[in-house]
């Protein structure tokens, strides 16, 4: 072979080898992005099942507070009820506000 022919098809190879090595390249950065996305991915779907976690925690500390208050306001008519008065006075009488 001459040799410029020999050195253009050298150039050649030595390119198309460069373009093979960038494709490599990209094809794995590709991948790390891929799994990155459903990295990110995955970490949202946790993230909106605590939020829901949380709001179901909320609405039931807020049912259980509801409750509790109840039952202070029965242990606050138990004594009056004991002391002779009757329901319809202790409807007059709104329980203490809270401490």
């Amino acid at each position: 072979m001459k040799p410029e022919l020999n050195e253009k098809s050298q150039n050649a190879f030595l390119g198309v080898r460069g373009i093979v090595k960038t494709v490599i390249r990209n094809s794995n950065v590709s991948e790390e992005v891929m799994r990155t996305a459903k990295l990110f991915a995955n970490i949202d779907v946790s993230m909106k099942s605590t939020q829901q976690s949380l709001e179901k925690l909320t609405a039931g500390v807020t049912q259980l507070r509801e409750r509790n208050m109840q039952m202070l306001d029965a242990l606050y008519i138990v004594p009056q009820i004991s002391d002779g008065l009757n329901v319809e006075e202790l409807i007059r009488y709104p329980p203490p506000p809270p401490s």
